[in-house]
C-alpha cells in the first residue's frame, strides 16, 4: 500500500498553479525544437505539467506515477482538456519502467527526480534505454 504522507500533512496544498505552468513552459523552451516529440513524464501526479506539455509540444505523452487517486484525477482532467488522444496515463514506478529502446525523445521529471536516491541510476537507464539516440538529458530542479 502506498501512503500519501504529503496529502495527509497538507490536504489543501495545491499541487498545480500558474507558477508551475510557467516553469514548465520556460523549461520546455530550453529544449531543442522537436516535431511532435514523444515525451515520458515521470511522476506526473495530477498532470498539470503534462497537460501544459501537451499544449506546447503537440506530441505524444505517457505520464507515469504510483499514486492511483492522482492518476484518476489526471485521467479525468485529460479527457476534459481534450487530450485523451495524445496523453496516456499509466500507474508505474520510475524504478520499474519497461519501455522499448528509443521510445521517447524527451524525459520530463519535474515532480519526481528530486526525490530519487538513485538519481544517477535513473539517468543512466533513461539515457541508454529509453531516449532516442539524438536526444539530450537536461536537468534543472524546480526547487532551485
Amino acid at each position: 500500500m502506498i501512503k500519501d504522507i504529503l496529502s495527509e500533512i497538507h490536504p489543501d496544498l495545491p499541487i498545480e498553479g500558474s507558477r508551475r505552468e510557467e516553469f514548465t513552459r520556460r523549461a520546455f523552451e530550453m529544449l531543442p525544437r522537436l516535431h511532435k516529440p514523444r515525451i515520458l513524464d515521470i511522476g506526473c501526479s495530477q498532470g498539470g505539467p503534462t497537460l501544459e506539455l501537451a499544449k506546447l509540444s503537440q506530441g505524444e505523452i505517457v505520464g507515469i506515477d504510483i499514486h492511483q487517486p492522482r492518476l484518476d484525477e489526471f485521467s479525468e482532467r485529460t479527457k476534459q482538456a481534450g487530450f485523451s488522444d495524445c496523453i496516456k496515463v499509466v500507474n508505474c514506478s520510475m524504478f520499474h519502467m519497461d519501455f522499448p529502446e528509443e521510445s521517447f525523445d524527451v524525459l520530463w521529471a519535474e515532480g519526481s527526480i528530486f526525490v530519487s536516491a538513485r538519481l544517477w541510476a535513473c539517468f543512466s537507464f533513461m539515457k541508454e534505454v529509453i531516449l532516442a539516440r539524438e536526444s539530450k538529458i537536461r536537468y534543472r530542479s524546480a526547487r532551485a
